[in-house]
């Protein structure tokens, strides 16, 4: 979460800066920023003029509409002054005087149905100058200790809270940007660093209590490219975010997260967090949004009344998560992936005090990996707001079929005992057997489960776990798996056939 953060924190500041990447004359500048502007899907207005080497452009307002008939989003922002100074040498200089103030407009409660709207307001100071060199169709940015700041207040809306209070910068922003156009489309290669992100949220709702949470990111790095195509002003946003084409890459040396809660008639709780390298990709392209994230040397520690003990602590060599999801809408089929890890997990000391406290269970860090694949057929472009409406108000059915399913690796560790599978299948061209629901399924699973009845025997005698909870697994057990050739050993193949009988080791099961 933190990387994504910072990627896309870095990725609007830089977009914010656009005004810099131009051609070679101010004029160019601006012409290249507006441009770059009605590609993103963005209506442009300002007042421009010339004073002296200087090209002066006044209360610009830019914005997006990001919704259909009955919910929509509105974003407006106002930059009121942006300076194109000529340079020695062929370059253009370009810089903000005055923070750009933003008002997003949405509906309260929409899944409510509710017609009323809210309104925030972000204002953002963006602090030091680009240059800019090479040719109208070839440029690259250069800057160097650029500032960049965000802040809100807190919109409360009948005494309820809506949006908390923000607070964020991000500092010592140096690097490179290139700008290459053709025909109005711009792609660009990106490879910036950054001091410190620094990301602060306080929320104070009169039912829930207040709360505040900072984050800290230091040593940051970005590279990558991004496409964006031409556009003319007006241009649907579903269809333009569609078309965007990104490959980046952040990368951070160390975080931190601090989180503090004031709970009614509970007490204040403290939950912080610190991290080591982190990383985060990014990619987006024919629809398809996909991220893979790995945060190394993870350390949690809790504190507070509710908490057993007063503070629980826990620390993970490395936490992993990749996702790739298709988000436009395909005649052909489309890949989607989720899956996660938990690397050396080190459970609170409280954990084996209630579960093993006379120490007879191994206590080695926990594990965990888990990995779903497949394809889809989806109708649905989730860019378009409209095609949602109508699906939240129930006038569609949902237009997303999952094809094929595969689990390509589950593994879990746990106190001396472990499972590790994997799987494959595809849904059937069939009427699911109850409306509604998903059609039948043809594919196969395999386990290997070991220590897993000895793990249950433990917790049986401990009291963990119920007598006849322990007995319906074990019962269920019997069924599916059958010895292996290692003590402790269970091994399961487990097949649903396209007539719809279920195999366990190739026999039929007794229901």
């Amino acid at each position: 979460m933190r990387s994504v953060l910072f990627s896309s924190t870095l990725l609007a500041s830089t977009l914010s800066s656009l005004p810099l990447f131009a051609d070679v004359t101010p004029e160019d500048v601006w012409e290249a920023y507006r441009q770059s502007m009605i590609n993103s899907g963005m209506e442009v207005t300002a007042d421009v003029s010339r004073e002296g080497d200087t090209l002066v452009v006044r209360n610009m307002i830019y914005g997006l509409d990001m919704g259909g008939d009955t919910v929509n989003v509105t974003s407006t922002s106002t930059a009121p002054e942006v300076r194109f100074q000529e340079r020695s040498g062929g370059k253009v200089a370009s810089w903000f005087t005055a923070p750009i103030t933003t008002l997003t407009t949405m509906p309260l409660d929409p899944a409510l149905g509710d017609n009323e709207t809210i309104e925030t307001r972000m204002t953002m100071a963006i602090n030091g100058e680009t240059l800019v060199e090479g040719t109208a169709d070839d440029m690259l940015l250069s800057f160097d200790d650029l500032q960049v700041s965000m802040s809100g207040d807190p919109v409360y809306q009948d005494d309820i809270l809506v949006q908390p209070g923000l607070d964020m910068s991000v500092e010592g922003i140096g690097g490179t940007y290139t700008l290459t156009t053709e025909n109005d489309a711009m792609s660009s290669v990106m490879d910036m660093t950054a001091a410190l992100l620094r990301y602060d949220i306080e929320m104070d709702d009169p039912s829930a209590g207040a709360m505040t949470m900072q984050m800290r990111m230091e040593d940051l790095a970005m590279e990558g490219t991004m496409d964006v195509p031409n556009a003319e002003e007006g241009r649907p946003f579903a269809e333009t975010f569609a078309a965007f084409v990104l490959d980046a890459t952040a990368t951070s040396a160390q975080s931190s997260f601090e989180m503090r809660m004031d709970v009614p008639e509970s007490g204040p709780v403290a939950v912080s967090m610190q991290s080591g390298a982190s990383e985060l990709g990014i990619s987006m392209n024919a629809g398809l949004v996909g991220y893979d994230i790995e945060t190394n040397d993870i350390g949690v520690v809790a504190q507070g009344q509710v908490i057993p003990g007063g503070q629980l602590r826990l620390s993970m060599a490395r936490a992993t998560e990749n996702l790739l999801l298709p988000l436009g809408a395909s005649d052909a089929d489309q890949p989607f992936k989720i899956a996660f890890g938990l690397e050396d997990l080190v459970l609170p000391d409280l954990v084996w005090m209630i579960a093993d406290p006379e120490g007879q269970l191994p206590h080695d860090p926990a594990n965990l990996r888990l990995a779903f694949e497949g394809t889809v057929q989806s109708d649905l472009n989730l860019f378009d707001f409209q095609a949602l409406e109508a699906l939240d108000a129930g006038e569609a059915k949902m237009p997303i079929q999952v094809k094929t399913l595969a689990l390509p690796e589950l593994y879990l560790s746990l106190a001396g005992a472990s499972i590790a599978g994997t799987g494959a299948g595809r849904f059937l061209e069939a009427e699911p057997a109850m409306p509604g629901g998903l059609p039948p399924f043809a594919g196969s699973l395999s386990l290997d489960i070991n220590g897993l009845q000895d793990l249950l025997d433990h917790f049986a005698s401990r009291g963990i776990l119920p007598p006849e909870q322990v007995m319906s697994v074990q019962m269920m057990l019997g069924l599916f798996a059958r010895p292996g050739e290692n003590a402790g050993q269970l091994v399961s193949t487990i097949e649903m056939q396209e007539d719809g009988t279920i195999l366990a080791n190739g026999q039929p099961l007794p229901f």
